[in-house]
């Protein structure tokens, strides 16, 4: 029987139906996603196979790797979901070890849906808490550790009894998570708190266990040192070539008919800093376009970030990227890119690194240029900015406005989505002292107005392409579904905002009181409007 169990909450446990999309859902408040269709749609579960999970989020997938690789057997550790936990759990297990992303709801997209939405536990939050209370009751059974680590820990600091927590561990598992459970095994104190140590490239081994939907690293940290980001904290690396393709190959074999690269930067894969090393990049996608091309993978080779300034540094490595890929306007990419804002003085102040190697006085040019550039091949962008900078007036939120308005102007494909500034723990400006979540009530008009004029773009975009979105939802009685509650949450969207442009007050007043959670109370809604 397994000594070590690895699992996480339902909102991350999940292959959200093939589409990772539809995690941002599972940041609403809990109350506005009726359970069916959480369950069903948004993050369905993942069955047992042979007393393991068959595929998993990727950082237990890269935990568990560790963990062999430093002497325990396949035998010892096991990766299962959380509504087994129950079934696989007994006196063998010694350390059980959860990955959180954002247990209390205060992410960035949480918690700006929170603010807009007027309030209430999120799914991420809802969900954290359902696995704490079993979690809780098998430990005071059979009496073992709990380990709690990963990008949202920072939310956790001071509830650790509460939730039973013996060791919060921050930073990378690979060489210190495995230290910590081998004191554990043998009987060794350990401290409260772990913050685990950069681990150089040649030591991170590869997965497994397949990953979620294809989901493999090819870089790690970001050199761009933006003071509200947590990945600018961790030294940048980028992951070796073969550690690549063997994850991946992993995920094919298994029967993964995806490939879906983490990165903060794709165009500074290989990179020394910041300049763009474009036969690396070239290297990289030609490399998995061959794998991909063996095990018949029809999907483009996606990616969850890029800059740019990287774009417009490297516009020959855009431009090869969507022809190995094979884009069009009916298969393009949907990256994320940090827009942040439209004023030049809160980039030279919180994000001067992010237009390298052009100055902050020019991250106008940077944006319209580079986003003819992305979308003249096939990349439809997901740019968030950010409400909420400490010292941010009304003149700075009026350009960020008037560059959302360019944009459209400019025939700009893709989203660009508001984000009320966070001050995520271990950031730099958290570290500066900055501690306040920032609510509605506290924006000027002109924030407000930089937020609709955002939404605005957003809505309009998600009409024309959420059909292209939602195709890579392979069962077709689930994507039909999907796609008409798709059209039908955009539409909701649309009059929320307008409501939110014409009278703040609508939240509290109107907003905060809307509960659709139980399938009666979500009748009763769409028959009163």
């Amino acid at each position: 029987m397994p000594k070590v169990i690895l699992t996480s909450d339902q909102a991350t446990f999940t292959d959200f139906n093939g589409l990772d999309a539809l995690g941002f859902g599972l940041c609403l408040p809990y109350r506005l996603v009726p359970a069916f269709v959480q369950y069903k749609f948004l993050s369905p579960p993942i069955r047992l196979v042979k007393d393991r999970a068959p595929y998993a989020p990727y950082p237990l997938c890269k935990v568990e790797a560790a963990l062999l690789a430093s002497g325990l057997k396949r035998s010892d550790v096991r990766i299962v979901p959380p509504n087994y936990l129950s079934h696989i759990i007994d006196e063998d297990v010694v350390v059980m070890g959860i990955h959180v992303l954002d247990p209390m709801g205060l992410a960035p997209v949480s918690w700006t849906l929170r603010v807009l939405t007027g309030g209430g536990k999120t799914c991420t939050c809802y969900e954290f808490e359902r696995l704490m209370h079993t979690v809780l009751d098998l430990k005071k059974r059979y009496r073992f550790k709990l380990v709690v680590g990963g990008p949202g820990v920072w939310q956790l600091k001071g509830l650790e009894n509460k939730y039973g927590i013996d060791i919060l561990f921050e930073g990378e598992a690979e060489l210190t998570f495995p230290k910590i459970v081998r004191d554990i095994l043998q009987g060794r104190e350990v401290p409260r708190h772990v913050l685990g140590e950069s681990t150089p490239p040649s030591l991170i081994p590869p997965i497994v266990t397949p990953s979620r939907n294809g989901i493999v690293q090819v870089t790690r940290g970001c050199p761009r040192r933006c003071r509200f980001c947590s990945p600018t904290m961790f030294n940048f690396r980028s992951i070796p070539l073969e550690t690549i393709l063997r994850e991946i190959e992993v995920n094919l074999k298994s029967g993964v008919k995806a490939i879906g690269l983490a990165t903060e930067d794709i165009l500074l894969y290989g990179a020394e800093g910041l300049e763009p090393n474009v036969s690396a990049i070239k290297r990289l996608f030609d490399s998995i376009a061959n794998l991909a091309h063996r095990y018949k993978v029809a999907d483009p080779i996606g990616f969850s970030h890029v800059t740019l300034s990287s774009a417009l540094a490297a516009p020959e490595a855009v431009k090869y990227i969507s022809e190995v890929d094979c884009l069009d306007a009916d298969k393009p990419l949907f990256p994320q890119i940090g827009l942040e804002s439209g004023s030049p003085r809160i980039v030279a102040k919180y994000f001067s690194g992010k237009p390298y190697p052009w100055k902050p006085s020019e991250w106008w040019d940077v944006v319209i240029s580079g986003s003819k550039l992305i979308n003249d091949n096939y990349w439809y962008p997901c740019y968030t900015y950010i409400i909420g900078f400490p010292d941010a007036t009304p003149d700075d939120y009026i350009l960020t406005t008037e560059l959302i308005d360019k944009l459209k102007e400019e025939g700009f494909r893709g989203w660009t989505f508001p984000l009320i500034l966070v001050p995520i723990g271990g950031t730099l400006i958290e570290k500066s002292g900055y501690k306040e979540f920032v609510t509605l009530k506290k924006l000027s008009q002109e924030a407000i107005d930089a937020i609709v004029a955002g939404w605005r773009q957003s809505i309009r975009f998600s009409y024309e392409v959420y059909p292209k979105l939602i195709s890579s939802i392979k069962n077709p009685l689930t994507r039909k579904i999907v796609s008409a509650l798709a059209k039908k949450a955009i539409n909701a969207m649309s009059d929320w905002i307008e409501g939110i442009r014409k009278d703040p007050e609508i939240v509290e007043r109107v907003y905060s009181r809307i509960n659709i959670r139980a399938l009666k109370e979500l009748i009763k809604e769409l028959i009163l409007h």
